[in-house]
């Protein structure tokens, strides 16, 4: 059975991107059977495509504020088509969400895919501080929109700090307990240290996946242990998690 992991959020900067990257390298590493197929519909900001290390297709959607269908039908043709050993990786950029969405919605994709046997799961990143609500936001939407059997794996991005409202984390909300039939995994982004965090932040800015910074001169010795260290932390919560199962 095909698998498509789509990552949405009407957000920037809350690892949209760096999500599905991380997916792809773990099951390019772990889950050998597999095949990630990746797709870039981030046309605005193009984050996801650049890890060239992954061959991740770009698919420009847009078109004067709204999507064209005839390539978004090309889209799901692909996906359609996966075979059983494929995992269709698409992270979906906040300038085509809510369009997206929309025609997700009308013409009942997610009811389709899955009557062909398409495996879906919708991942949504979370991150603390002013964007909170945003991303929470999201998750409302998505919930409220999609079939109710579709799983949501949520993503507790903590780059800005711990996430949590009036002292509550995620799994201790209202949202949860009104989700939890919805929500596959639950899977941490750590606050890095410091140093740890300079280097993570450079890896990601390059778009470069984790091997490929371990083999690049730019990274000393020290840089690379403390890389291999953000590896192993996430691979780790990845398969905690079952995020990728």
């Amino acid at each position: 059975m095909a698998k498509l992991f789509m990552t949405l959020g009407d957000k920037g900067g809350i690892g949209k991107s760096f999500i599905p990257a991380l997916m792809a390298q773990y099951i390019l590493d772990n889950l050998t059977d597999y095949k990630p197929v990746c797709i870039d519909l981030d046309c605005k900001n193009c984050t996801f495509s650049r890890y060239e290390g992954l061959g991740v297709d770009l698919i420009d959607v847009r078109t004067d504020g709204d999507i064209d269908r005839s390539k978004f039908d090309l889209l799901i043709n692909r996906i359609m088509s996966a075979k059983d050993n494929e995992i269709v990786i698409t992270d979906v950029g906040g300038n085509v969400y809510v369009p997206m969405t929309d025609y997700l919605k009308v013409n009942e994709i997610f009811e389709l895919l899955t009557s062909f046997g398409t495996e879906i799961v919708l991942h949504v990143p979370f991150v603390g501080g002013g964007d909170l609500f945003p991303t929470l936001q999201t998750l409302d939407e998505l919930v409220e929109n999609t079939p109710s059997d579709l799983p949501v794996s949520v993503w507790i991005n903590q780059k800005n700090g711990r996430v949590e409202y009036k002292g509550k984390c995620f799994e201790e909300s209202e949202r949860f307990y009104d989700y939890q039939c919805r929500i596959k995994a639950i899977t941490y982004i750590p606050l890095w240290r410091p140093d740890m965090q300079i280097n993570v932040a450079e890896m990601l800015e390059d778009a470069v996946t984790f091997d490929q910074a371990l083999r690049m001169d730019t990274f000393d010795l020290v840089s690379k242990q403390r890389l291999t260290m953000a590896k192993r932390y996430l691979y780790s919560a990845i398969e905690k998690s079952g995020v990728c199962l």
